[in-house]
């Protein structure tokens, strides 16, 4: 498996946007269409905003991305990670878990921590990765989790 910004396959662009729709938007009430230009505006190689893909064999597998902001009330945080997508026949398999370290380390070797992330789901994962709850908010009346990662030494 190969993670790879996705600025070096474009190609790949209306089938994330097709995942992204399918996947959240009963929850944020995004068209594909919005959901085509964020990730257009997010065809970069080594700056934030940056969408980045896992693919194997050329079989996409999954996609994350790393945005300047994700969550409106909380707009003076930044980056963030979102957009978490692994196909459904892929999941388990630790591609996840794969997305979000690579986002991490791209973030981190940018300079920026702590990052940041919200989630409507469980935190396990993220919670593996290093991620540390910090706040539950709601978004479009759904309960989410806020959490964030740094890279700095955590007190004990």
């Amino acid at each position: 498996m190969i993670i790879s910004p996705l600025a070096e396959v474009p190609e790949a662009l209306e089938i994330l946007a097709h995942w992204l729709y399918n996947e959240w938007h009963e929850f944020d009430g995004r068209s594909k269409e919005l959901i085509e230009v964020q990730l257009a505006g997010n065809l970069n190689r080594d700056v934030v905003p940056i969408t980045f893909v896992a693919q194997s064999d050329a079989q996409l597998l999954g996609t994350i991305s790393v945005d300047v902001s994700d969550l409106p009330p909380f707009d003076y945080l930044s980056p963030w990670v979102a957009s978490l997508y692994v196909v459904p026949t892929a999941r388990g398999a630790g591609i996840g878990h794969a997305l979000v370290r690579h986002a991490q380390q791209f973030a981190t070797s940018l300079g920026f921590s702590p990052i940041y992330l919200w989630t409507a789901g469980s935190t396990r994962l993220y919670e593996c990765c290093g991620w540390v709850a910090f706040e539950r908010s709601t978004y479009n009346s759904k309960p989410i989790t806020l959490m964030r990662f740094s890279n700095e030494p955590r007190n004990a």
